[in-house]
């Protein structure tokens, strides 16, 4: 089916033809970028842009989107005219939010969701929009994904993903990093519940703190959601000589798979999520994916107990 791009083998695109950001978003056009050259990730299947329009027109929220866009691009770096903006644009907001979570299933969606392989009762689905992951502002955090999801639950969470895409935080990011109104497309991955003994995190091949040279990892056990929304996570800093240094950071929990297929937390395991060997195998990864991307990268990961580590996303390393 062509509105569903799905990448198992390398063979399957080479660096040429990855599909494009305008049509599977940031995260996605990464995911695929790192199957082409190679690397592990999941099989990804994605919800394109052009299916994103549609649901904007299906749902009526498209004349609603339009007055957002209409006035946020007349809007200069005047944060107080932008919040004022932003007030009085945020019945238009809350309207095309609703309109997306309530949109109906229309049959090209329909279709494509059957088409999904009945390879895992858990799914990840995951939010690509056309401005995330970009080199100048990453929109990391901006935008809702849903992990450990049920099949029959996947076409909420793929409608959650879209409204997203017009939360208030999301349009004061736009204004204030000068950006269009974001398309957004969805990742959908098959995927194992996660337990307390799988590791997850974040490495950047150069480290943005410069007391802490190197290759920077942080990791957690259980999801990455710890880490990425800045509840802890221990850190080790990995030098070009492989020496390893591990800071302890102590988190008040962890996120797992729970019943019905729920994300929820549990405590934390009192060892350290990495032994020094499994730091340095991380590390030469972020440096191998730097070395082909060409510039600083920070990848985001999750170590399955008793598997190699898979990357679940990849960014040219942004303070923004």
């Amino acid at each position: 089916m062509a509105d569903i791009l799905y990448v198992p083998l390398a063979s399957e695109h080479t660096p040429e033809n990855i599909p494009h950001i305008a049509s599977v978003g940031g995260k996605a056009a990464g995911l695929y970028w790192l199957a082409v050259h190679g690397f592990s990730v999941p099989p990804t299947w994605t919800l394109t842009t052009d299916i994103f329009d549609m649901a904007v027109q299906q749902s009526g929220a498209a004349q609603s989107v339009a007055k957002i866009w209409q006035r946020m691009r007349a809007l200069d770096q005047d944060w107080h005219a932008v919040q004022q903006a932003l007030t009085e644009l945020e019945p238009e907001r809350r309207r095309a939010v609703e309109l997306l979570r309530r949109v109906s299933q229309f049959r090209l969606v329909a279709d494509a969701l059957l088409e999904l392989p009945p390879v895992s009762t858990h799914w990840a689905v995951r939010s690509s929009a056309t401005v995330e992951d970009n080199p100048e502002y990453s929109f990391a955090g901006q935008f809702h994904s849903s992990l450990s999801v049920l099949r029959y639950a996947i076409w909420d969470a793929v409608r959650e993903v879209w409204a997203s895409t017009f939360s208030q935080h999301v349009l004061a990011y736009c204004v204030q990093n000068a950006t269009p109104l974001p398309r957004m497309a969805v990742a959908m991955q098959p995927m194992a519940p996660i337990t307390a003994r799988d590791r997850s995190g974040v490495a950047f091949s150069h480290s943005p703190v410069e007391s802490m040279p190197g290759v920077l990892i942080q990791a957690a056990f259980g999801t990455a959601q710890v880490v990425v929304e800045g509840y802890g996570g221990d850190i080790y800093t990995v030098q070009d000589d492989d020496t390893v240094q591990i800071q302890r950071v102590p988190l008040p929990h962890i996120n797992i798979t729970g019943g019905e297929g729920r994300i929820t937390q549990a405590p934390s395991p009192s060892d350290l999520p990495l032994t020094e060997d499994e730091a340095r195998t991380l590390a030469q990864l972020a440096r191998d994916i730097q070395h082909l991307w060409e510039t600083p990268v920070d990848i985001e990961f999750i170590w399955r107990e008793g598997q190699e580590p898979l990357v679940v996303q990849v960014r040219t390393a942004t303070g923004r």
